[in-house]
């Protein structure tokens, strides 16, 4: 990138009432250490930090929510699932951690209070896409699936 402004990430951002998908600029990469959890969604395997949170829900029965990756071990969770510039409606893949790693050095871009990070879970022109969040407290327990649903 020749611009500060040419390298971005997506995040579902929930600092106004107004909820939408948006790109920032790559300013700030936060570093730090933790235990990472390897991710089973689908046919899929991610590492994400465990003391991260994932949006999950069921489709049939209510809004979705954020719940800690470390209590979603064995328990049958859906992920929320979708591609904020192209796809139609979400989809829920079962999510599972597969295996936990004591320390790993992680590098993620600073996000504001209030932003989900959109990770892309495969190398696609169109990938699916898994929103995570390291701090919750500017967030509400239950999202509201009309403001989240492109």
């Amino acid at each position: 990138p020749d611009e500060v402004e040419d390298l971005k990430y997506c995040v579902l951002d929930y600092t106004s009432p107004d909820v939408t998908y948006t790109h920032m600029p790559l300013i700030f990469l936060e570093s730090f250490n933790a235990p990472s959890a390897i991710l089973q969604v689908d046919d899929v395997q991610i590492e994400m930090p465990l003391d991260w949170s994932v949006i999950c829900g069921e489709p049939s029965a209510g809004d979705p929510e954020i719940l800690p990756l470390a209590t979603i071990n064995q328990r049958g969770f859906k992920a929320f699932e979708t591609n904020p510039k192209t796809s139609i409606m979400p989809s829920w893949p079962f999510i599972d951690i597969v295996n936990v790693y004591t320390e790993k050095k992680w590098f993620v871009p600073k996000l504001k209070y209030g932003h989900l990070l959109c990770v892309p879970i495969e190398d696609q022109p169109k990938p699916r896409c898994l929103y995570f969040v390291k701090e919750v407290s500017k967030l509400p327990e239950v999202l509201d699936l009309d403001k989240i649903w492109i």
